[in-house]
């Protein structure tokens, strides 16, 4: 019987901290920010136990993931999640009920009050045969309270902001069954080994009386470890002051009730400096090793490694299509430990890697910097301890460079590549995220950033403003990395960015706002963000604000239907008063004269959008859809159409079924409205690299006027003048064919379900050997 906890991911611009604990028979999942779920299909770890979630605070960094988590485990056939958190996970989960909807998915939630340290009877918020859970709830003080000087007051005093930490326990292992022994004092094979083992002592036919203890060696204690949430020095006092983690700690010269072997620490560097947090972690005793999972110091290790050596090859052969990754992983792991948690020099500090030598024992450190993959092995006693072998090296970008530079077909198509297009405007399409539903090893779920030029400054990109066409789970990650790592820059592309557009509320295509407000509010930037949407997503974001102060108050919301003149609510005289004032702010903030909202055949409420910038040039975005006549007629003669095409043609069924459209209908909508450049995106994840492209024409196509056709990847950065791209899919698939690794985990229902059929035919063996004894 293996007991691990395992760090999934650490705090990043990419990823929040979490934790996963794997027993013999569940998973119990600690935190579910953006990308969770990526993360766990790409690295393989299996989720197909997996039936509770713990989080510790409600917040974008701790909840962004867990709808798509939702979606995911529910579509692979399991029954339901149990979900435990702070006051509000309740009403959290009910506001997902905008976009989320799984009649059949079981979606319970139980609340961890401060005041459930005073009731006797919450002994536990979990246990099972192998683990017993706790939980320990504190508060910041409302305003009002005192504060010490050196403390500054957070965004909304008037929020409790409780957070959660958790306890895990395992269960007393009994003692090794000697059964050698047992024979030799002449039990007989049978029931009564069983019940020895029980601790039960036994007659024999003969009548003597054979004691457990004779026969069955001393039991293990079981081990213990903590997941101590302490998101602001706000929060140190009740910390401090919580007799919830007493049983833990020695205090006053008394040994703890339970040892504890390990210390997982959520809160960031301010917190951990501080002295009064740093006094009390030390009380869990010398032998307990602490994890720093937000501390800045943290290895900045890109996790999605896949998609970060892909665009790194792409880089090398399209420089200017590509952005550079280069500054990902240049963060040392090892800080001095003065700058961790000063105070506390009686602790050896280290950092835990993949890369230590061959024959290291990281087990002894007292304090390291957590990182991906990182375990700790809680049972077996003789195994106890840190397992750095499941955590990634750093990528050698030298050698992905050289690696394509060999290739001499590569480099020589790559001299060829784009071919400037001068009439069109200025201007940059970015693709944050190309796949459909779920994330997948090379596509993230769909999102785009427009980059358009300044009336003032139109040749001066660093002035452009931004616009956002969906905005995915995982989109703020994904910015990071056409960022190329530098904060410096993503704050700016944040900071520029002006209007987000969402299609229609499907959860792929919205799920990443929550964290992009959060990331906005943390840059001090108080302009809100306006937001065009469907009227649920409006309903959903109210809710959740309610809860999360860093999302209150920093979006503004207009809904699709007041650019749909065919909308029957357009006449009135309110919609169309609003629809004036924001095509106003449009053209004096992002140079476009028009935007309509189409209508189109997919879920309710869904739109394409088609944009008509001041000097004419239109560019059109479909969203998900059918083919539509009305999109063709509204962006006739556009100069880019980025259209869906989720499905090969050779499965134009399951399109139709599930309203989407294959490769040749979207090219056929594109010639129908006769644009000049076809951007393809939003592709089922069953194609995890590159989807089969045939540009071929029959005669039901409705005219034969040139248009270039492109497939959109992750990453793919172009300006409107360099569309324009004849090599860009030949190269890119090349490359990912180098890329020899398996790639039968791609599809995350598909892994799952694997998971979950394996799963229920060991449980099933397990009953009918029941049966049989």
């Amino acid at each position: 019987m293996v007991i691990q906890m395992q760090v999934l991911s650490v705090q990043s611009i990419e990823t929040t901290p979490s934790l996963l604990l794997s027993t013999e028979t569940c998973r119990l999942l600690f935190n579910v920010g953006d990308g969770t779920q990526r993360l766990c299909m790409e690295h393989h770890v299996r989720l197909a136990k997996l039936e509770q979630v713990f989080l510790t605070e409600l917040r974008s960094h701790t909840v962004g993931g867990l709808p798509g988590m939702v979606l995911t485990v529910s579509d692979a056939g399991k029954l339901g999640l149990y979900v435990h958190g702070p006051p509000g996970t309740k009403k959290y989960l009910k506001a997902t009920r905008h976009f989320l909807y799984r009649p059949k998915f079981k979606l319970e939630a139980s609340e961890v009050l401060p005041s459930d340290l005073k009731d006797k009877k919450k002994e536990s918020c979990y246990e099972d045969d192998e683990v017993v859970v706790h939980a320990m709830a504190i508060a910041r003080p409302r305003a009002g309270a005192k504060r010490k000087l050196n403390e500054s007051p957070s965004i909304d005093e008037t929020d409790d902001h409780v957070s959660v930490s958790y306890m895990v326990e395992t269960r007393t292992q009994r003692g090794k069954f000697l059964v050698n022994q047992a024979v030799a004092l002449g039990v007989p094979k049978g029931k009564l080994f069983g019940q020895l083992h029980q601790g039960k002592d036994v007659t024999l036919p003969d009548g003597r009386v054979v004691k457990s203890c004779d026969c069955v060696l001393p039991s293990v204690p079981g081990a213990a470890c903590v997941i101590v949430s302490c998101p602001t020095t706000a929060h140190v006092e009740a910390l401090v002051g919580s007799n919830g983690f007493d049983r833990y700690r020695e205090r006053e010269g008394k040994s703890a009730q339970v040892v504890v072997e390990v210390v997982f620490h959520l809160g960031g560097g301010e917190v951990l400096r501080y002295p009064k947090y740093a006094e009390w972690a030390r009380g869990f005793g010398n032998q307990a090793r602490h994890v720093l999972l937000g501390h800045d110091a943290c290895a900045q290790k890109t996790v999605y490694r896949a998609s970060a050596m892909l665009q790194a090859q792409m880089h090398t052969v399209f420089p200017s299509a590509f952005p550079s990754n280069e500054k990902y992983e240049l963060k040392d792991a090892a800080v001095p430990f003065s700058r961790a948690v000063p105070d506390a020099a009686s602790l050896q500090f280290t950092a835990v890697s993949s890369e230590e030598e061959e024959g290291s024992k990281p087990a002894t450190s007292k304090l390291v910097l957590g990182e991906g993959m990182l375990k700790f092995v809680l049972a077996p006693q003789a195994r106890r301890g840190f397992d750095a072998s499941s955590c990634w090296p750093r990528l050698d970008f030298d050698l992905i460079r050289d690696s394509v530079a060999s290739s001499t077909e590569i480099v020589t198509k790559a001299f060829t590549n784009s071919e400037a297009n001068d009439d069109l405007i200025d201007g940059r399409i970015t693709f944050l995220g190309t796949g459909c539903a779920i994330p997948s090893k090379y596509r993230n779920v769909t999102g785009m950033y427009l980059e358009l030029p300044n009336k003032k400054k139109r040749d001066t990109d660093s002035a452009w403003a931004g616009l956002m066409l969906d905005c995915g789970e995982g989109s703020l990650g994904q910015m990071y990395r056409y960022a190329g790592g530098d904060n410096k820059r993503l704050h700016e592309l944040v900071d520029r960015l002006k209007c987000v557009w969402i299609s229609h509320n499907h959860a792929d295509h919205h799920l990443g706002l929550l964290r992009l407000f959060s990331y906005r509010t943390d840059c001090a930037n108080t302009e809100p963000l306006l937001v065009i949407g469907p009227t649920a997503l409006r309903f959903w974001l109210n809710e959740y604000a309610t809860l999360d102060p860093a999302v209150r108050g920093k979006f503004s919301f207009v809904e699709n239907y007041r650019f749909d003149e065919n909308d029957s609510r357009f006449t009135e005289v309110e919609t169309h008063a609003e629809a004036a004032r924001v095509r106003a702010w449009l053209r004096e903030t992002l140079c476009i004269s028009q935007l309509e909202c189409v209508p189109v055949k997919h879920a309710l409420e869904s739109y394409a959008a088609v944009v008509t910038f001041v000097d004419g040039a239109k560019l059109a975005f479909s969203g998900d859809c059918r083919p539509s006549d009305e999109l063709a007629e509204k962006a006739m003669n556009a100069f880019l159409m980025v259209h869906e095409a989720t499905f090969e043609n050779d499965l134009s069924k399951e399109a139709k079924d599930k309203a989407h459209c294959t490769i040749a209908e979207a090219i056929r909508v594109g010639r129908q409205a006769k644009v000049r450049h076809l951007l393809l995106t939003h592709f089922s994840q069953r194609y995890p690299k590159m989807a089969v492209l045939s540009t071929s024409r029959d005669e039901s196509d409705v005219d034969q006027t040139p248009m270039e056709v492109l497939t959109a990847i992750d990453m793919l950065s172009l300006r409107f003048r360099e569309l324009r791209q004849p090599h860009l899919m030949e190269v890119c698939t090349q490359l990912m064919t180098l890329d020899d690794e398996e790639e039968g985990s791609t599809d995350a229902v598909a892994s799952l379900k694997a998971q979950q059929e394996r799963e229920t035919k060991k449980k099933q063996k397990i009953v009918e050997r029941g049966q049989q004894l």
